[in-house]
């Protein structure tokens, strides 16, 4: 079957590879570097970019589930994987022989690890994760005195390994003052429940913290290991960071136009009648709506890029295909490349803006961009590979 770009991804493997490096300088040389390649890298396919990651040098990868994990192993990824959610004790022997760290939350949890190993001879590696402040998963690491004592039940049970212990930070990505005082807080929790353990004998070869703003802005924090995220694939942690660090987005959305035609003064466009021309327009429709990722709420809200220059979103953005207002592009011509979000030669659009129009992060923007989408990896301006999901 022939390539068929209708509405595409274009993900550069240069920007993963100067982010990475990027990521790395800001760490001591010794300290680990976990590759966090969840929600299918954010989006950017899972397995693309941890073969990338292989290459660049990274010693972890972590994803979410069982699933994320088998995804990559059958993929012949071989780095050790931590999955940083919950997974059901009956997959602990297919954890331990697929070379797989789990977190650990509970002491229940660990005894049912515990447990589904009786009688294996094998041990599961596993993580131990403090709650120092997110209040999500995870053993209070104060205010709580029984948490000393169920780590130690944990590190003596015969089929557990504790390679690691780790915490998560809630506002690293903030500059507040007082934000920054609550990381530090959580550090300083962090760091006396390990001490207070290795105390009483209970050592740990992999200790870690800093997600992606905790690496950028905290590499005193890095201890054993870091795990930055979204700054991998090029995107600030937060708005206070936005433009601080030279992090570059690996990815570009991109779409065709299908059809142009002129409209008169008084002509509504799209469902619902929401925009109706002011005076004659050349409307185009895009091959691209929110069955491909695109929130129907950025309808008569959005901008795109068409031969550089932007082009307003008109009427309700449908299922399939979207309209844009190309009256200010007379060279405009079916079968152009409209670019959603990324960059069209010297112009851009920040998918931190379309997050901004829709009220939310542009983590969730990326996980959105869906399966429909086929993914090109790009190394300079040469196409690597191609995931298409579908076909």
């Amino acid at each position: 079957m022939k390539l068929l770009k209708r509405t595409w991804a274009d993900i550069s493997m240069d920007n993963l590879s100067h982010n990475y490096h990027l990521l790395r300088s800001r760490i001591p040389a010794d300290c680990r570097f976990l590759g966090v390649v969840k929600a299918d890298a954010y989006g950017h396919g899972a397995v693309p970019v941890s073969r990338q990651l292989v290459d660049l040098g990274a010693d972890y990868l972590a994803v979410s589930n069982m699933e994320e994990a088998v995804q990559l192993r059958r993929s012949y990824i071989r780095l050790p994987i931590l999955i940083l959610g919950y997974t059901p004790a009956f997959y602990a022997e297919d954890m331990v022989d697929m070379g797989i760290r789990q977190e650990v939350h509970s002491l229940e949890y660990a005894g049912q690890l515990n447990q589904a190993l009786a009688g294996t001879g094998k041990r599961l590696k596993i993580h131990l994760k403090l709650d120092t402040g997110m209040s999500r998963l995870g053993f209070f690491a104060y205010d709580d005195e029984q948490t000393p004592e169920q780590l130690r039940q944990i590190a003596a049970m015969e089929h557990l390994l504790p390679e690691g212990i780790f915490t998560h930070f809630s506002v690293a990505d903030s500059c507040g003052a007082e934000d920054r005082a609550f990381t530090a807080r959580q550090f300083e929790r962090f760091t006396a429940m390990v001490r207070d353990l290795e105390g009483s004998g209970v050592h740990f070869k992999l200790r870690h913290c800093c997600n992606s703003a905790g690496t950028l802005l905290y590499p005193e924090y890095a201890l054993d290991m870091v795990r930055p995220g979204i700054a991998t694939y090029g995107i600030s942690p937060s708005e206070a960071l936005e433009g601080r660090f030279d992090l570059r987005p690996l990815m570009s959305l991109r779409t065709t136009v299908s059809q142009i035609r002129p409209f008169r003064p008084d002509v509504d466009v799209s469902y619902g009648r929401s925009y109706t021309t002011p005076d004659h327009r050349r409307i185009a429709v895009l091959a691209i709506g929110y069955a491909d990722g695109l929130p129907r709420s950025l309808s008569n809200r959005a901008s795109f890029l068409l031969h550089g220059k932007r082009v307003p979103v008109v009427g309700r953005i449908c299922m399939d295909m979207c309209m844009v207002d190309v009256t200010q592009v007379p060279e405009a011509a079916v079968g152009d490349v409209v670019t959603v979000f990324g960059g069209d030669g010297e112009a851009s659009i920040p998918v931190e803006d379309l997050a901004r129009l829709t009220g939310t992060i542009p983590y969730e923007t990326l996980c959105s961009i869906n399966k429909r989408t086929p993914r090109f990896y790009l190394d300079g301006d040469q196409r690597m590979e191609v995931l298409q999901y579908i076909v």
